[in-house]
């Protein structure tokens, strides 16, 4: 006879995958049933050709006091990318600009007077314009128009293909925010989390799967054993009792449950109360450009790769050096680049057909490398309903939801949606919710 999960997990994307493993690393239960054929969700890792092509995020930093123990216990492979992934650049005016390491000091992407401006920081006392502040706004009063303006535009290009002038900087980036909280300045905010990290831990470094964002969600599901169930779709989930069934392919039982799907596709199975509230989540449809081929004509900086600017006159958003940084995303003597579109940021050229994106991604990413690309192997990945868009006024949704899901004790959220977008901060909720999942009498 089976033994009653202590959590019923809807959803084997990494939101659901990184909740049931930590449920499970300590020591619970979890039951995770996936509609589909495999999982990971939207990391669907494209092999073709010797190329590895990420259609979603394909690194990310540890060590990490979440996301770290959870890789470790499910006993996932993971390497340290490239050294020369600190080196990042800004297209921007029609130049490329470092902006890390001591090249950063010396860049002329920002003027001399917002170099003065941002300095000034510190002692900047201006007050917010609103509870809740748009992230240009934000970074304009904190770090001055230019320096704001070119600051908020990249964090919203490089993270969530979105509008700095849209994005809630508290909801989207939350640990910048806590800075200013703090300490009232971000310079300040930064200097004493600096002093209050301890002096022999490590520095988190960028890591990546070798093989791929979807062989690490399967390794992740691996660990799971007989407690992931694929292809069972789920129609509903409700309370019976001090029970929650969770019904599809039959019923499923548990005290808890979490629902680890994109809002719109949640809204479809939760009880009546919490659905027109998820409903009003934004996403905004994004395209990733896939273009390899020889070194010679590829040529392909060493580095993370590059974003535009606000006055770099392009639609692509960022241009990632994936060979450089990721051993292995490419044949020997191959250079790949992948190049992100649309989002809310210029969501019109998406419109485009594929064969047309392919033409602009090669010639715009032609320009930001200063040199004519030839590649010989193409892809264009393009994601619906997209990427989710903290607009300013999502920290209060997340209260009215928290408002609604109280008065249905056991069932949780989770996912990309709602507090995180990163695999990072997916584990961070998760072991939020694992505490509350394995606490419920």
């Amino acid at each position: 006879m089976r033994v009653r999960p202590d959590v019923i997990v809807v959803g084997a994307g990494f939101g659901g995958l990184l909740v049931a493993c930590e449920v499970a690393r300590r020591g619970g239960r979890p039951l995770v049933l996936e509609a589909g054929p495999a999982v990971g969700g939207v990391a669907a890792t494209v092999h073709d050709e010797g190329y590895l092509l990420e259609p979603a995020a394909g690194s990310f930093l540890l060590p990490h006091p979440h996301l770290t123990p959870i890789l470790e216990s499910a006993r996932t492979r993971v390497v340290p990318a490239e050294a020369t992934a600190h080196r990042r650049y800004v297209y921007d005016r029609g130049g490329l600009f470092e902006i890390a390491g001591p090249a950063a000091v010396a860049t002329r992407l920002v003027s001399g007077r917002g170099k003065l401006r941002l300095l000034r920081e510190p002692w900047v006392r201006t007050r917010p314009t609103s509870a809740d502040e748009s992230l240009r706004g934000f970074l304009e009063r904190r770090l001055g128009p230019e320096v704001g303006r070119m600051g908020a535009t990249l964090m919203a290009h490089g993270v969530f293909a979105g509008d700095p002038d849209k994005l809630s900087a508290r909801a989207a980036f939350p640990a910048m925010v806590a800075l200013d909280d703090d300490a009232g300045s971000l310079i300040r905010g930064g200097l004493a989390r600096r002093r209050a990290r301890p002096k022999d831990a490590p520095r988190a470094g960028l890591h990546i799967a070798p093989n791929g964002m979807a062989e690490l969600a399967a390794e992740l599901a691996a660990s799971l054993g007989d407690d992931l169930r694929l292809e069972w779709p789920v129609d509903s989930v409700r309370r019976d009792g001090d029970e929650w069934v969770v019904g599809g392919r039959g019923e499923e039982r548990s005290p808890a449950v979490v629902v680890a799907l994109a809002p719109a596709e949640a809204a479809r199975v939760v009880p009546g109360p919490l659905a027109p509230l998820l409903n009003e989540a934004r996403t905004a449809p994004v395209a990733v450009v896939g273009l390899g081929g020889h070194a010679a004509d590829l040529p392909v900086p060493s580095g993370f790769g590059a974003l535009t600017g606000p006055d770099g006159g392009l639609h692509i958003l960022g241009l990632l050096f994936e060979s450089s940084y990721a051993a292995g995303r490419a044949p020997a003597r191959h250079r790949l680049v992948k190049g992100i579109y649309g989002g809310d940021a210029d969501p019109s050229v998406l419109a485009l057909a594929d064969e047309d994106l392919v033409a602009l991604a090669i010639e715009e990413a032609g320009r930001i490398l200063d040199v004519p690309l030839q590649p010989s192997w193409t892809r264009v990945v393009r994601h619906a309903p997209g990427i989710p868009q903290y607009h300013v006024g999502h920290s209060a949704w997340l209260d009215r939801l928290d408002a609604v899901a109280a008065d249905l004790p056991g069932l949780h959220l989770a996912g990309w949606g709602y507090r995180g977008i990163g695999v990072a901060s997916l584990a961070q909720h998760a072991a939020t919710l694992a505490d509350k999942v394995l606490t419920t009498p």
